[in-house]
């Protein structure tokens, strides 16, 4: 009967100092008892901090709504935002949480400052920004859940502040990705009045009924959002898996519709779903088309539209950033938008914009497609088990050099000749024009040939065909020569680019008729551009 008194008796004057805000206090002791009391726990499992006022702070069983969790009850009773932000360090970053569950405002709402004024709303929105603003920089991984203010009899009369309030509160949140728990629904009846069978003889604090709902609402709370992102999580990461294991109907099957849009590293890389699809179908016909791997992604919500950024490693891109738009649908979450980029560390930035170059990364991009052309089982000249063994092409670095201007005189009444073929078999061609360029000092003629059967197809009546060789064939390069493909010059001068130069389909495999360049083709000089011979031919 005497402890029952005496715990009476304490209740009775804790109550009492703190059924009014004590917003300012020394809350030191209070605080040296939380961070130790954190401290002592193993931190096994993920662990809740519950930072706030008292509404935490009389919740004695708390840890029984959360038997999932390791639960620390940081409520301070009598505190308020500003007092929150005071000890920060101590409550949030001390106390080590894995989920931040924050509860203030109440006090904040009946606090009467010096002038004998309460406070204004925006002072104690713009303390709760503060500390949101504060968590978000120093703890920038860590879910943060903030508890609306709860409805009470003994302060309904402050209604409209108390709406006022978490009106702005529930726009903080969704400014900064965290989320607003509405428990005026969870104590209120259909009419929106307050129950006050949920509270102790105070009016204020809820008894064991009234945080048995409490805990409930939040619980859920907590596990739907864990559960939403540990679902959206591996629906990215399976669509990332997809591309790994070429597994197209997974990959493309993620995307909302076929308008949905793809957008790569390249600058001509925006794509509808569509355009995509029909761009990577040689990738996704190999045992894998490309592997992402994310290290870090944060999610972000309104209404059935998600969004993300993302962190990637990739063996051939390093590391990358990926920003997505997501859907959620009757069929589940769809891809709407995904946008690729590298990550560039500012420190080599001017070391790699003279890499990006428009003609340097054009002769790049031909050189994939090259490759891509031999990897292709569709395309590929290669026989299954040579295009098993081939792991690319070996080309010379690009030489802006090696890209000269050359004078065009086109050559009229050239006769028709048999040119060489590899298997004998000859093939007609006339001179059509002759180039002359400068090039490491020599003055340099090549000739441009134009086949008698290729004219006479109409998607190659415009095409040329520049064989040659140079002081690198038979040594570096393919022994008979290498080719350009020339489009017929409109004026007097074009651009022969050596660093197009490539191989005849013979100088990888047999079965195939290759001319053998004119002798009258050959330049006096080393050509180191474009691709070199491959082994053993």
């Amino acid at each position: 009967m005497r402890l029952s008194y005496l715990y009476f008796t304490t209740l009775l004057f804790l109550v009492s100092k703190i059924s009014f805000g004590q917003c300012g206090q020394n809350y030191d002791r209070d605080v040296r008892r939380i961070v130790k009391t954190a401290e002592e726990l193993p931190h096994e499992k993920t662990r809740i901090v519950f930072a706030g006022s008292s509404t935490f702070r009389l919740w004695n069983n708390m840890a029984e709504s959360f038997p999932e969790y390791e639960v620390v009850n940081a409520g301070i009773g009598g505190s308020c935002f500003d007092d929150l932000l005071r000890y920060k360090e101590d409550l949030i970053s001390a106390t080590n949480p894995d989920v931040l569950v924050i509860y203030a405002g109440d006090n904040d709402i009946v606090h009467v400052e010096e002038d004998g004024g309460q406070r204004v709303v925006f002072d104690i929105y713009s303390d709760a920004w503060e500390l949101l603003n504060w968590i978000q920089y120093t703890h920038p991984e860590l879910p943060v859940f903030l508890l609306s203010p709860k409805p009470s009899p003994s302060r309904w009369e402050h209604l409209a502040r108390y709406k006022a309030v978490n009106g702005r509160l529930e726009e903080l949140t969704q400014a900064y990705n965290y989320h607003f728990m509405d428990c005026w629904p969870w104590l209120t009846d259909n009419n929106g009045q307050v129950d006050p069978a949920l509270f102790i003889f105070d009016k204020l604090h809820l008894n064991d009924q009234g945080n048995y709902i409490l805990g409930r609402g939040i619980a859920e709370e907590i596990h739907a959002t864990y559960l939403e992102e540990r679902t959206l999580d591996s629906f990215i990461d399976q669509w990332h898996k997809a591309a790994s294991i070429a597994d197209s109907a997974a990959y493309f099957g993620a995307f909302y519709n076929d308008e949905s849009i793809f957008q790569g590293t390249d600058g001509g890389e925006y794509w509808t779903a569509r355009e995509f699809r029909a761009w990577a179908a040689p990738y996704f016909r190999r045992e894998s088309a490309w592997t992402f791997e994310a290290f870090e992604r944060h999610w972000y919500r309104k209404g059935n539209t998600l969004w993300f950024n993302e962190r990637l490693d990739s063996p051939h891109m390093g590391k990358c950033r990926g920003v997505g738009v997501v859907r959620a649908t009757k069929e589940g979450f769809k891809i709407d938008h995904y946008s690729l980029s590298f990550e560039v560390p500012n420190e080599v930035v001017s070391d790699l914009v003279p890499l990006a170059t428009p003609e340097r990364i054009a002769v790049l991009k031909y050189q994939q497609e090259l490759d891509d052309f031999y990897t292709d089982s569709i395309t590929s000249p290669l026989k299954p088990e040579e295009r098993a063994a081939f792991h690319g092409h070996e080309f010379f670095s690009y030489n802006p050099e090696m890209a000269v201007e050359a004078q065009i005189r086109v050559l009229e009444n050239e006769p028709w000749f048999n040119m060489a073929t590899s298997s004998g078999v000859s093939r007609e061609y006339r001179r059509y024009a002759k180039a002359t360029f400068e090039l490491r000092g020599q003055t340099l003629i090549l000739f441009l040939y134009q086949s008698k059967r290729l004219m006479a197809m109409e998607e190659y009546k415009d095409h040329l065909f520049l064989p040659f060789m140079d002081k690198t064939t038979g040594v570096s390069t393919y022994g008979t020569g290498r080719f350009m493909d020339i489009t017929i010059p409109e004026g007097t001068t074009m651009v022969l680019d050596f660093n197009y130069a490539y191989n005849p389909y013979c100088a990888y495999t047999d079965g195939y008729s290759c001319p053998i360049t004119p002798k009258e083709n050959y330049i006096d000089v080393e050509v180191n551009a474009g691709i070199k011979g491959p082994e053993g031919h």
